[in-house]
């Protein structure tokens, strides 16, 4: 069985309630989730609160779920950007700030001390990175973000739930302002 297939089975026994599998899937998506949520809020807690949350609201809503029609993956981080997005409105403020780690990173940070470019580099473009993505307006950020973790324009529509043809020109015009804010930036710190 390849490890789509596996997913699939796992999909299916966890929405049928099986613990074992919920458990599984966990393991497999916890990382990202949790590296995504981080890099939306900059917050190591926040983040792993954040993760906890979703992954209870998703165990609690999987009975009601078609596990063969589920798409596990998009569904998660739909759940994850509705818990942020709510603690957003509890705290009445919106800060987004810098990518996340890169994938394979386990935790926020583990690329500054891996990378060969140096580490005052790496530190400032980081923090170049950080400023600019404050800049941008929350959806904008969050599809840049979903975009490098790797999401397609679809799936990035599923999550969000949007259009795909408005995913497609928020990402065009967020990577456009993304780059522009960043020239700006990097210009004023020469």
């Amino acid at each position: 069985m390849n490890a789509v297939e596996d997913e699939a089975r796992l999909i299916i026994e966890a929405c049928q309630g099986s613990m074992t599998a919920f458990e599984a899937l966990v393991v497999s998506y916890e990382p990202r989730i949790r590296r995504m949520l981080y890099g939306l809020t900059q917050d190591v807690q926040l983040a792993q609160d954040l993760c906890q949350e979703t992954f209870l609201a998703a165990y609690r809503a999987l009975p009601r779920m078609n596990g063969e029609e589920l798409h596990f993956g998009s569904w998660l981080y739909r759940i994850a950007l509705n818990q942020m997005r709510s603690e957003w409105r509890r705290r009445k403020h919106v800060t987004v700030v810098p990518f996340s780690s890169p994938a394979g990173g386990e935790e926020p940070g583990e690329d500054l001390l891996t990378s060969e470019e140096p580490f005052e580099d790496r530190v400032a473009t980081r923090e170049l990175v950080r400023r600019v993505l404050a800049q941008l307006p929350a959806a904008s950020a969050i599809c840049l973000l979903l975009d490098a973790e790797g999401f397609t324009y679809n799936e990035i529509a599923e999550i969000q739930q949007d259009s795909l043809s408005a995913v497609r020109s928020r990402l065009s015009r967020a990577r456009q302002a993304f780059q522009r804010i960043y020239d700006g930036l990097d210009q004023e710190g020469r």
